[in-house]
């Protein structure tokens, strides 16, 4: 009989179980990723007049991949490894940036993009739907239903309800930014289970050169890029679009989908508008509606129960795991 002692560890699979990963880590990636993204939300901002919103989007998308191969050279991250996944790393890249920047650029020309901004809160409710589906379907239980209509609930409020009804001819607008939100939930699932042993910064740059092949394509189609004439100021904007909010978070969603999971990283749907909301008031001194004090001990009460219940269902899958691997041979 093999003695369970001597058994040969299996290496573990997959993002690790909350109970292993650095938590702390995982929250402070995360906030360093809505960060960034809402830099590049106030520098999209800023070139609104300069560029129209599809060579913006290819732009920045191909800044951001070159930035990241360029940290990949001084870093001395393997690209060669993601570029022979290059099929399914250009899936994800056309699903998570360059449908989703496409839908969003196109979908803001008729609605507010603060209105943008609430419904990027379809990316956690998206993730749980889709990691339920086959063909590996996580057991989800009826808690984090709840924690996400209570969270998605506290953003309508942050927002405010007269802005969902004040824009009723905006309504395919908004299905096409829900689309691209959806988009990329369905690529961070794909990633978490086609990039794992991969570097993450060679997953961003390799994705995010695919999604700008693809919105460069669009961009070609739907609008003039020949004719554009940005400003020197504007060139300036845009670099820093490209590193700041392009490389930066192109690189860390990898980071979090390794590391924890696309649930997790998921959890930037209820984060980045707050944040949004936040950085807008300290930086640019527009002042928050009294309804974000309402609604965002609300969102964070909605989060904590996701959360919780996630964090309840890998620890018992975990320790299932290990009485599983502990049981002697017959």
């Amino acid at each position: 009989m093999a003695s369970s002692s001597g058994a040969t560890p299996v290496p573990h699979q997959g993002p690790l179980p909350p109970g292993v990963a650095d938590l702390k880590l995982n929250y402070l990636v995360l906030l360093v990723h809505c960060g960034s993204l809402v830099c590049g939300y106030e520098l999209v901002n800023l070139l609104e007049g300069e560029l129209p919103s599809l060579v913006m989007a290819a732009s920045r998308a191909l800044l951001g991949a070159l930035a990241i191969f360029l940290f990949c050279l001084l870093a001395r991250q393997p690209i060669a490894p993601a570029l022979r996944r290059s099929v399914p790393l250009a899936l994800i890249g056309v699903l998570g940036v360059g449908t989703l920047w496409a839908m969003v650029s196109l979908g803001e020309r008729s609605v507010d993009p603060e209105l943008a901004m609430l419904l990027v809160s379809v990316v956690p409710i998206a993730t749980l739907i889709i990691t339920a589906l086959p063909p590996d379907p996580e057991r989800i239980g009826w808690p984090a239903w709840v924690g996400t209509a209570i969270a998605t609930f506290g953003l309508v409020v942050v927002i405010g309800p007269a802005r969902l009804v004040d824009q009723p001819s905006g309504v395919a607008a908004v299905m096409m930014i829900v689309f691209g939100f959806a988009s990329f939930a369905l690529s961070a699932v794909l990633a978490e289970r086609w990039t794992q042993g991969l570097s993450p910064a060679a997953v961003g740059g390799v994705t995010m050169l695919f999604a700008a092949l693809a919105l460069w394509v669009m961009a070609f189609l739907l609008e003039l890029p020949t004719e554009v004439r940005p400003s020197k100021g504007a060139w300036l904007q845009l670099l820093a679009l490209g590193v700041v909010g392009s490389a930066v978070p192109g690189m860390l969603v990898f980071v979090l989908v390794q590391r924890a999971g696309a649930g997790f990283l998921s959890l930037y749907g209820y984060l980045l508008p707050l944040l949004g909301v936040f950085v807008g008031w300290l930086a640019f001194g527009r002042a928050p509606h009294s309804t974000f004090l309402v609604g965002m001990p609300i969102t964070f009460a909605g989060v904590a129960i996701v959360q919780w219940t996630r964090r309840r269902g890998s620890a018992e899958r975990s320790s299932k795991g290990s009485s599983s691997s502990e049981s002697p041979a017959s």
